[in-house]
């Protein structure tokens, strides 16, 4: 839904302004440059709650007053203890209080650390880290006394809360670490730590719930490279040779994948055989990005607002980024809220239909041969983050859900947009780990039947045929589609900088 900026400001000097992109972030709206809250407008901290919002008023005209949807703190205002945390503030609403905090415009170099000037103000982490006033309530500030009184977690180092700090008072985690953090120029020896479990000499993920007995988990190891190679033969086949030759030719720096706490892209691309650099997350401040690169940012819990921002700033000037659920959280509600946003609700574990919403889009083509005999599937992991879309004009959603958003107020599975000179994907969920179900008899038939479905070249459905004889027609159709995807977006690309 749209909100008018302007409800009732008719006057000539009212005309419509342009939203500035750091939002509530934005340090020039409290440091007294008339220029540019001129030409910016910027979210008003108290939001539809505001006073203001409806008066013939200069605030009306350059603030924005869209609805905050956040449920009460249910500690109230007089009690609650976190007043000074700009994230728990963001989160819930306190009565009398704004829903976010103003900018300091001292940032890290203040020298106030009294409790009321916190409740107003938000500053860099480093200021926090210095400040005894301000407490925050993660895992590393928890008293002895708490955690000897915390319960295991049932969920174990697969745990999608760790990053909520109420969750971590109550329960522990085992601590997890990832070889990924090395700087190394190629990913292919990923291997991630404590995210699987070995099983009847097989590698599976432990589901956050346990799934139906008509599902699948498409699992991590053996089992998940196997269906993405072999989906991914058919997703490669329906290219032309020339489009072929360039994804296997091009350079490996083309493509470069950010690791995040969940999906590993880095996997998926291993087992199509695409080549990629990494990059880590305190590196993208720094690093020197070029136009005709593609990044992936997978699913995390954390990621610096300072690189969010290059990252806005390297897109407008060609960069493509594809990012992948919670990452619309920690990136997008940062640095391209102006096109898309977290809707502040929260999937449960289930796989929904989807529907492809632009069958004229490079990017989906391959989706509808395969829609025409079974209805595609998407994984949605608990917690997953659900696409509120901003800019209508701007933003075309690819793939989508009735089930999704009927379920969740936003049907958005797969979404693209342009910004300034380069492009932003955003999908729910996750690249790896997609898992099917087998809802009816066509899903249960084999691999090659999905192969004889899309009419895959009779070299291709003989390769299913051969080594997919442990797949089903949803798995295949599941991974196949995902790959498809991957090689789509990378053809395309790759043809439009010739």
């Amino acid at each position: 839904m749209q909100y008018n900026r302007f409800p009732t400001n008719n006057t000539s000097r009212n005309k419509q302004i342009q939203r500035c992109r750091d939002g509530h972030d934005c340090l020039l709206q409290h440091d007294n440059s008339n220029e540019h809250n001129s030409l910016y407008s910027h979210p008003c901290r108290w939001s539809e709650l505001c006073r203001e919002m409806n008066n013939n008023s200069e605030h009306a005209r350059l603030f924005t007053h869209e609805p905050h949807r956040v449920s009460l703190c249910k500690y109230g205002t007089d009690s609650c203890t976190k007043l000074t945390d700009p994230e728990h503030r963001r989160d819930h609403r306190h009565e009398g209080l704004p829903d976010f905090l103003a900018q300091c415009r001292y940032k890290a170099e203040c020298r106030d650390h009294s409790t009321e000037h916190l409740k107003k103000f938000a500053h860099p982490m480093s200021f926090y880290q210095q400040s005894q006033n301000f407490k925050i309530n993660s895992r590393n500030n928890q008293t002895q006394s708490s955690i000897f009184n915390q319960k295991a977690c049932r969920y174990g180092s697969d745990c999608r809360n760790r990053s909520d700090p109420e969750h971590c008072n109550r329960y522990s985690h085992p601590m997890m670490t990832t070889s990924s953090q090395s700087s190394n120029s190629s990913t292919k020896s990923f291997t991630p730590q404590l995210l699987f479990t070995s099983t009847n000499n097989s590698t599976t993920r432990i589901p956050r719930k346990l799934p139906t007995s008509n599902s699948h988990m498409c699992g991590g190891g053996d089992d998940m490279e196997h269906a993405y190679r072999i989906g991914g033969a058919l997703a490669l086949d329906s290219l032309s040779k020339s489009d072929q030759q360039a994804i296997q030719t091009m350079s490996a720096d083309k493509i470069i994948v950010v690791p995040g706490s969940y999906d590993h892209i880095d996997r998926v691309l291993s087992s199509l055989n695409i080549k990629f650099i990494t990059v880590q997350q305190h590196e993208i401040s720094t690093y020197p990005f070029r136009a005709d690169q593609t990044v992936y940012i997978n699913c995390t819990s954390t990621f610096p607002k300072e690189a969010a921002k290059r990252l806005r700033q390297e897109v407008e000037k060609g960069l493509h980024i594809i990012t992948t659920d919670w990452a619309l959280a920690h990136i997008h509600d940062v640095a391209f809220s102006d096109f898309i946003r977290y809707n502040r609700q929260s999937t449960r574990d289930e796989v929904v239909g989807i529907q492809v919403a632009d069958s004229n889009h490079p990017l989906v083509n391959g989706f509808l041969p395969a829609s025409k005999h079974a209805q595609p599937q998407w994984w949605l992991e608990t917690g997953s983050y659900p696409i509120e879309i901003i800019n209508r004009d701007k933003v075309r959603t690819l793939i989508r859900s009735e089930t999704l958003g009927r379920n969740y107020h936003s049907d958005a599975v797969l979404v693209t947009f342009d910004c300034g000179r380069g492009n932003v994907i955003h999908m729910i969920s996750h690249f790896y780990l997609q898992r099917s179900e087998t809802r009816d008899s066509r899903h249960q038939m084999s691999a090659q039947q999905y192969a004889l479905d899309i009419k895959a070249s009779p070299a291709a459905t003989t390769l299913v045929a051969q080594q997919g004889q442990n797949l089903n027609y949803a798995q295949i159709q599941s991974s196949s589609t995902s790959a498809q995807f991957i090689y789509n977006q990378l053809s395309t690309r790759l043809n439009s900088r010739k």
